[in-house]
This record gives structure tokens, sequence and C-alpha cells, in this order.
């Protein structure tokens, strides 16, 4: 299996945030079939560049934890 570039992983989250509007780092991690360090690194690019946002949460309603979002700038 080889990997996945770069540009690659950047194309299909922004099509899943296209399609999903806001989710969570894990659900997009999901989504995109890649792991979270992955997908934070990437969602760190595309923040740089001005094409998504993050939104960090303070408590996740369900788990109680703090939480990521990310949604199309």
């Amino acid at each position: 299996m080889s990997r996945r570039k770069a540009l690659d992983i950047k194309k299909e989250i922004l099509k899943v945030l296209r399609q999903h509007g806001e989710l969570s780092l894990r659900e997009l991690d999901i989504k995109v079939n890649t792991n979270s360090s992955t997908i934070k690194t990437q969602v760190e690019e595309l923040v740089f560049f001005d094409k998504v946002e993050i939104t960090k949460h303070p408590k996740n309603d369900k788990t109680g934890r703090p939480y990521t979002t990310v949604k199309l700038a």
C-alpha cells in the first residue's frame, strides 16, 4: 500500500468539510481515513492558508472533555 501525499490528504479534508460542514478532529480523521497527527498537521497548514478555521471548545456535552472542530473559512 502506498502512502498518500500531503496534497491529496488536504484535498480530501476540504472535500469532506464541503460535504459535512463543521466536524471535530476525530470525525475528520475517521472520514479522511488517516491518523490524528496527520489530520492536525494538515489542518494547521490549511489554517495558515486561510482555507479552514479551528474552534477549540472547552467541554463536550457527552464526555465533558475539551475538543476541537474544523470548518471551511
